[in-house]
Formats: structure tokens, sequence, C-alpha cells
């Protein structure tokens, strides 16, 4: 087992980086499913939700669900120093280009407190069945998910899942990760 993040960090985006466009759609498509299909989801009044960039599994048709069913919706806005905060949209066209390139709210949209949340839909490079998930480095949900009781789930392609990751004290669990073939419960959900 590689227990260094950083390269399995870069074994992961590689791997991602080879998928075709079809088996991309694919992948985003069925886990989307998963995740409309799902009894946490389905219950979840207030949803915070990663919006997705082109590379990750795609987030859009989640969201609008969300958004057209009538939910809170709230996405990640990242500001200085690592922070994270919940802020509510009501459309997708609300979105802007923000850090790192990707599509934020503005930060005048209304914040959502992290104990408000029911369901957290947080982007992945890779998981482990225990519930631990490999991101992008930088502690943004581990930071975030420290301060609510939200039920978490991680999407990720099966093709990327781990037997185990390397964990620091830290890292926070998540409840469910989802994937284009199940809906995995993991022991911090019991």
């Amino acid at each position: 087992m590689c227990t260094d993040k950083k390269t399995l960090r870069g074994r992961y985006l590689a791997e991602r980086a080879s998928l075709s466009a079809v088996e991309k759609q694919a992948i985003d498509r069925a886990i989307a499913q998963n995740i409309l299909q799902s009894e946490f989801y389905q219950q979840a009044e207030c949803i915070f939700c990663y919006v997705s960039t082109t590379e990750e599994i795609d987030t859009r048709m989640v969201l609008e669900n969300a958004l057209a069913s009538g939910r809170t919706v709230c996405v990640p806005l990242c500001g200085k120093g690592g922070s994270m905060t919940a802020r509510k949209i009501t459309a997708l066209s609300e979105l802007q280009t923000g850090h790192y390139g990707i599509l934020e709210p503005s930060d005048t949209a209304p914040e959502i407190a992290p104990e408000n949340i029911d369901l957290i839909l947080a982007p992945a490079l890779s998981c482990d069945r225990k519930g631990y998930r490999l991101g992008y480095g930088g502690g943004y949900y581990d930071r975030f998910l420290s301060r609510t009781n939200a039920v978490c789930a991680a999407l990720c392609a099966s093709q990327r899942m781990s037997a185990t990751l390397p964990r620091e004290v830290f890292d926070r669990r998540c409840h469910y990760i989802i994937t284009e073939r199940e809906v995995l419960r993991t022991d911090e959900s019991r």
C-alpha cells in the first residue's frame, strides 16, 4: 500500500484523466442516479454539494434536481486560509468563476450554518470502504465536516476505490461512498 498522499493523488488524477468522455459520462450519470434514489438524499431538506469541474464526478444533475424540488441548496465558497463556507443558491446561473477556476456563489449569497445542513456531497479522488476520502490536499472538507453532524457522502468512481487510504488525525470519515455501482454504507454510518 502506498502511504504517500501526494503520490496517490497523482496516480488517481492520471486514472481520472484517462477516462474517455463516454466512460466518464456513463459513470457520472450512474452516480447521480444512485444519489437521487438514496434514502438519505430523499430525506434531506438542506443539501451542501460541490460544484463539479469538468474532470470531477458531475454534480449538475443532482444540483438541478435539488433546486427543482424546493430543497435548500448550498455550495462551497472557499476563502483565505483554507476556510470554506456553505452559501445558499436558488439557481446554477448565480455561480461565477472563483478560486482555482471553480464555479462558486457570490460572497454576498446567504451563508448556511453547518449545523443546518442535512446532507453533504463531497468530491473524492479515491475512497476506502471505511469512509475515508482522498481529496486534493487542501483540507477544506475535513475542516468543514468537523463542524457539522450532517450525513456525508463522497462521490467516487469504483475504479478509484482503495483497500485502505493513508489517514491523518484531522481526516474525517464519510457515512456513505457513492460509486456508479453501489451506495456503500461505511462503518461511520452505523
